[in-house]
């Protein structure tokens, strides 16, 4: 399909190999080369190609793969959020969004492609997958680089519910990794300014 063999069998053996190694060290280790085989194999230009991939990254994720793996599973999603299909950035997302537990680091790397699908997506779905990965992206490291993006999105956002849920983000943000007192202030009054009447009492 689309010159991609047998995707239907490749993405049956892909799930087979998820739950052989799901638990299992030495099935895991056993099927690292494998995987990076079909990852860095397998043409992401078609759909056939990227569910073969999706499937190889849901794999890698599932089992006891090495972090090297891992990283090459990441940036197969960080590509697929250059895509121009809304569906595969959505699953992107909603991959990373699972991911952010396993590597933080590694899906970090891609905190810029993130934030862009905050402002360049005309589709609300994706802008809050996008926001619910930036939120889980946020730690003590970065909460002022992150509140600052999210505030300026918050400048260009339009007044529906995804502005709501930017706001409560922004705020959920600034109170639970606030360096320090006076920034946290200083920040939630750059938000009342900027949000006004939608920020929660």
């Amino acid at each position: 399909v689309s010159g991609v063999t047998d995707p239907f069998l490749q993405v049956k053996i892909l799930r087979v190999l998820r739950v052989l190694g799901q638990g299992s060290v030495d099935a895991a280790d056993d099927m690292n080369y494998i995987l990076a085989q079909v990852a860095t194999n397998t043409e992401g230009t078609k759909n056939a190609g990227n569910a073969i991939l999706y499937e190889c990254v849901q794999t890698i994720m599932a089992i006891e793969a090495e972090s090297g793996l891992r990283v090459l599973g990441i940036n197969i999603l960080g590509r697929f959020l250059l895509n121009h299909d809304p569906n595969i950035r959505y699953v992107a997302l909603t991959t990373l969004q699972k991911v952010v537990r396993v590597d933080l680091k590694a899906v970090q790397r891609h905190r810029d492609m993130i934030l862009d699908c905050l402002k360049a997506d005309n589709d609300p779905s994706i802008r809050k997958r996008a926001l619910d990965v930036a939120y889980a992206l946020v730690n003590e490291d970065n909460v002022k680089n992150m509140t600052k993006e999210l505030q300026n999105h918050l400048i260009t956002a339009e007044s529906d519910g995804f502005k709501d849920d930017l706001v409560m983000r922004i705020c959920a943000c600034i109170e639970q990794h606030a360096p320090n007192r006076r920034w946290q202030v200083d920040n939630l009054i750059r938000v009342m300014c900027l949000a006004g009447d939608m920020v929660p009492p």
